[in-house]
């Protein structure tokens, strides 16, 4: 076997486990958003909570981890709204104030919480040593690792 057969297999592999460990961290991250969504939002119908998936997309090349709404209505719970006019379907001279929707980010922080996880399994995966965990003073971690192998 030569060199170059070794390094493609090597890195085949690599980039299997890679998605692999991206598919593990998807159901861990939709399982939390789940468990933390009535922390965000009054869960009335339980829709919302139900329709959040999660997955893996892209070419081994560009791998990219997902956490996202399927309701119509996750960009406003995400997101919010600002004050805008509702016009009355039944009444068009009716005009009511709605004073908006303040933003809920619970994909956003969940994602957020989970990073350095991510990242530092990976980083493990593909062989890398030294790995350094430095949290900032906003508490931010960042991981600095290097490949010596």
């Amino acid at each position: 076997m030569s060199l170059s057969s070794r390094s493609t297999e090597f890195i085949r592999k690599r980039v299997a486990g890679t998605h692999m460990t991206l598919l593990n961290f998807a159901g861990i991250v939709e399982t939390e958003a789940k468990t933390n969504a009535t922390n965000y939002w009054k869960d009335r119908t339980s829709h919302a909570r139900q329709s959040l998936h999660s997955g893996v997309n892209g070419v081994p090349t560009n791998l990219t981890l997902y956490l996202a709404h399927s309701m119509k209505y996750g960009v406003f719970l995400e997101e919010g709204t600002a004050p805008h006019m509702i016009k009355s379907k039944r009444h068009p001279a009716r005009v009511f104030n709605h004073p908006g929707i303040k933003p809920r980010p619970l994909l956003q922080d969940t994602m957020k919480n989970n990073l350095p996880k991510i990242e530092k399994s990976i980083l493990e995966w593909w062989g890398g040593d030294n790995i350094t965990v430095l949290t900032d003073s906003s508490g931010k971690e960042k991981i600095i690792g290097s490949y010596n192998k």
